[in-house]
């Protein structure tokens, strides 16, 4: 399902996932009060409140649902229902139906976050790689968002500007149907599990409230970051530039994010929430527009190392399906908690979100530890060579592994071949396993074993053979 041709489709489903559940929120009070006449805050808390607790109640589902069909199945599924739902957000009468259809809308297309550690695992390159590619696409389909967002926003009739949404969902939907074949895929659960047990599932959960941590933060600095810039006496314009900037940051910076994980190695998370953090505390002190651009820039720019170094985290210590709708599902309560500390917070000033969000990151950064992975692309580990015997030391049969391509003969002991002869085959086929791989050039040989087996069978039933 993630192949040369399938990456691209599911990475499109993602962003435009992001698009639908959160990226255009700061443009649904302009909506509701030229659509329905509903000028409420009150009202478009209450609308983003009920979407991310309907994504919290489908990630469960999805992820149960995943242990017995196919991933590509159920991305299909959801796709299709999104087309009808989208169409119908275009129609919607009132803001109670409009409210209603976003919930199911939102809850449909939840599904696509199970396929994140897939797509990771699946890059050519690794799994860093991969998750620098997703992270890249989250990010431009904020800005996408925003740029759509404004459009929705400015023409007479916003909800036809809403037609384009459900026109790019019918787009997904027929490049779903072309490209992804769930026959070809197992239940995501047959290998979604994480990995070592209930040790690992403890990590899975630990690596959740990080990512619920980070949501907050991150959000809650969102909502009333426009007026708190338009307050300070800039233009709506201005605001709109620099609330892009982080995301403008991330994308500039995500390419060095593999040479800096090299250097930095298990410390890229801590230093990266940092830097983030402080960005944070300086916007929430400052408020010349110079300044709060070159914060909001080293917001983004901590930003993309501490959500690369975090994600990788993840995609090692989870699997897709179940074990992974873990995470997904600290990121969406993330998303749902934010707007309430951000309100909780501005109610004493507008500046306190910024300066709430830039803590939690902090906090995160000294509460997580140093990563055990090395360095590097993540790679499957390969045994070392057996240490040579000490000198003088007898090797008997029991020291020596089996030769590769070669049939293992059995040893006849005193007591005959029915008893000792099977303990001996057996400490062979023990023995062997510790050996290297075979290179790559010695793969003929390998092919070629089995051709000589019936010759040393016979040789061995003649005597010839020990």
């Amino acid at each position: 399902m993630t192949g040369a041709h399938g990456r691209p489709v599911l990475l499109a489903a993602a962003g435009l996932h992001m698009v639908t559940q959160s990226a255009l929120a700061p443009f649904y009070p302009a909506l509701f009060r030229a659509v329905y006449g509903v000028g409420s805050l009150a009202a478009t808390g209450l609308f983003l409140v009920l979407c991310q607790v309907s994504a919290v109640a489908a990630l469960p589902l999805w992820g149960r649902a995943s242990r017995r069909v196919p991933l590509a199945r159920l991305v299909t599924a959801g796709q299709s229902a999104a087309v009808l739902l989208a169409a119908a957000l275009v129609l919607a009468p009132s803001y109670a139906v409009f409210t209603g259809v976003s919930v199911l809308l939102v809850a449909a297309k939840a599904v696509v976050l199970l396929a994140y550690p897939g797509l990771a695992r699946s890059h050519p390159r690794g799994v860093l790689p991969g998750v620098v590619q997703y992270v890249a696409v989250l990010h431009a389909a904020s800005v996408a968002a925003t740029l759509l967002g404004g459009v929705v926003v400015s023409v007479p009739e916003p909800r036809s500007a809403l037609l384009l949404l459900a026109l790019l969902e019918a787009v997904l939907l027929a490049a779903c149907l072309r490209v992804l074949r769930p026959g070809a895929d197992a239940p995501a659960g047959a290998a979604g599990d994480a990995p070592g047990g209930g040790r690992a599932a403890g990590g899975v959960w630990r690596l959740a409230g990080y990512v619920l941590l980070t949501a907050v933060a991150v959000y809650a600095a969102r909502p009333y970051f426009t007026e708190y810039v338009t307050g300070a006496g800039a233009s709506t314009g201005t605001a709109t530039a620099l609330f892009l900037l982080p995301h403008v940051a991330v994308l500039a910076l995500l390419p060095a994010a593999e040479r800096l994980r090299a250097r930095l190695g298990g410390r890229l998370l801590r230093h990266g929430m940092l830097v983030a953090a402080a960005g944070l505390a300086v916007q929430a002190a400052l408020t010349d527009p110079g300044w709060l651009a070159a914060a909001r820039l080293v917001f983004g720019a901590g930003l993309a190392l501490g959500q690369v170094a975090l994600d990788e985290r993840v995609i090692a210590a989870s699997g897709s399906g179940a074990a992974y709708s873990v995470v997904a599902v600290g990121q969406t309560a993330g998303l749902l908690l934010a707007p309430l500390v951000a309100t909780g917070a501005a109610t004493a000033a507008l500046w306190a979100p910024l300066l709430v969000g830039g803590a939690l990151l902090c906090a995160l950064a000294l509460v997580s530890p140093a990563s055990p992975v090395r360095p590097g692309p993540l790679r499957d580990a390969v045994p070392a060579p057996p240490a040579p015997p000490a000198p003088g030391r007898f090797v008997g049969p029991r020291a020596v592994p089996a030769p590769r391509g070669l049939p293992r003969t059995p040893l006849v002991g005193p007591k005959g071949r029915a008893g000792a002869g099977r303990t001996a085959a057996h400490r062979g086929e023990a023995l062997s396993t510790v050996v290297l791989p075979a290179p790559a050039h010695s793969a003929p040989e390998a092919e070629r074993a089995p051709a000589a087996a019936p010759e040393a069978e016979r040789a061995s039933k003649e005597g010839n053979l020990p």
